[in-house]
């Protein structure tokens, strides 16, 4: 179970960390140097975040498969639903804290933000099913890499002339 939630969690945290270097690291200050600041007011940057979540929450659903004990594809899935699980908790969490009556889904409110936030939604699953997909991969190509080793380093020290 432990080692479960710290796959979940690696796979969160490294697409967290993709994430916010694709887009305020590469793509804020290219896009602001070449099309302006009035490039922000366009529908076109929610499309570059989108691309850059399917990016990111690729390889934390990949590293999170990876590192999982059994059912990998199930903890690369994980990382892009518990994502999107934490930030609501956080928010109702956030505004029954502080008794000023914010409301917690109030950037939801429009049909142009709800609709953005399904396209990163199912961008977000699709990629980090994907992701799960290559790290199940990697995982059986390593572990059968690491067996032939062994089988091959087993035979060799019985092939071994006994020095008696």
């Amino acid at each position: 179970m432990k080692s479960s939630i710290g796959a979940v969690c690696w796979g969160i945290l490294l697409a967290l960390g993709v994430g916010v270097l694709l887009v305020f690291g590469i793509l804020a200050p290219v896009l602001t140097r070449f099309a302006g600041q009035g490039f922000a007011s366009t529908p076109l940057p929610a499309v570059f975040v989108v691309f850059a979540a399917a990016f990111a929450f690729y390889w934390g659903g990949m590293i999170a498969s990876y590192k999982a004990p059994s059912r990998r594809r199930l903890h690369g899935v994980l990382v892009g639903v518990s994502s999107f699980l934490i930030s609501p908790v956080v928010n109702l969490f956030a505004s029954a804290v502080n008794a000023s009556g914010n409301d917690p889904v109030a950037n939801l409110r429009t049909s142009g933000t709800v609709l953005v936030t399904g396209a990163v939604f199912v961008a977000v699953l699709v990629a980090s099913y994907v992701g799960s997909r290559r790290g199940e991969a990697l995982h059986a190509h390593n572990q059968a890499h690491l067996r032939a080793r062994e089988r091959r380093e087993r035979e060799k020290k019985a092939n071994r002339p006994s020095s008696s």
